[in-house]
């Protein structure tokens, strides 16, 4: 024991063994202090006062993002059957759709979207788009939190929401075993011809 230490000695021992009552340090003191003093003008600010409840704070936040959702969605033009046609003939422009979908679909609709999480999407069952490229292109914009599926158009370019669609399109028909049908039966929709094919 150092000879400073003197006035730190507890009145007491176990064993011959002595204990020092060290003050704690000072910046611990005031982070310690601190937090009280902030616990109880958090739980006053909450309880008591005007403090946004869980539900105002998440509309508030949904209200900002839908904002910010309905900026992106200005500056991504109608669906164009010309620009869309043009995707889907080109092989290059599908494989990219495939990557896009490898890169941020896999997670819920399995690899070739036979469907895990999310619904297949190589039969011809839809949930919420009805098996054509302009209605499954603005399902891909809009989403359906509620239902699980994201929206997109403030993560996609526009050329990147049709090359996913391309890539999804040309997934139809293809169902090797996935998961089972959901939702209403539509027609496939022939990629070659760029009509449906009724089975």
């Amino acid at each position: 024991m150092k000879d400073n230490e003197k006035d730190l000695l507890l009145d007491h021992d176990y064993d011959g063994i002595q204990e020092l009552d060290h003050p704690l340090p000072m910046w611990w003191l005031f982070t310690f202090y601190g937090a009280i003093v902030f616990a109880i003008g958090y739980y006053v600010f909450y309880t008591f006062m005007d403090g946004p409840t869980l539900k105002e704070e998440y509309k508030k936040e949904m209200a900002v993002h839908v904002k910010k959702q309905q900026a992106y969605r200005e500056k991504i033009s109608d669906f164009d059957d010309d620009k869309f046609s043009n995707y889907i003939r080109n092989e290059e422009l599908v494989a990219y759709g495939q990557e896009i979908f490898e890169m941020n679909c896999v997670s819920c609709h399995k690899a070739e979207g036979l469907g895990d999480i999310g619904p297949n999407l190589a039969d011809n069952y839809w949930l919420y788009a009805e098996g054509t490229p302009d209605t499954v292109f603005e399902f891909i914009l809009q989403g359906n939190p509620e239902g699980g599926m994201p929206s997109w158009v403030d993560k996609l370019e526009e050329d990147d929401l049709y090359a996913l669609t391309s890539y999804i399109m040309s997934l139809q028909g293809t169902n090797k075993s996935g998961k089972e049908p959901q939702g209403e039966q539509y027609p496939v929709w022939n990629p070659n011809s760029l009509t449906f094919n009724y089975e």
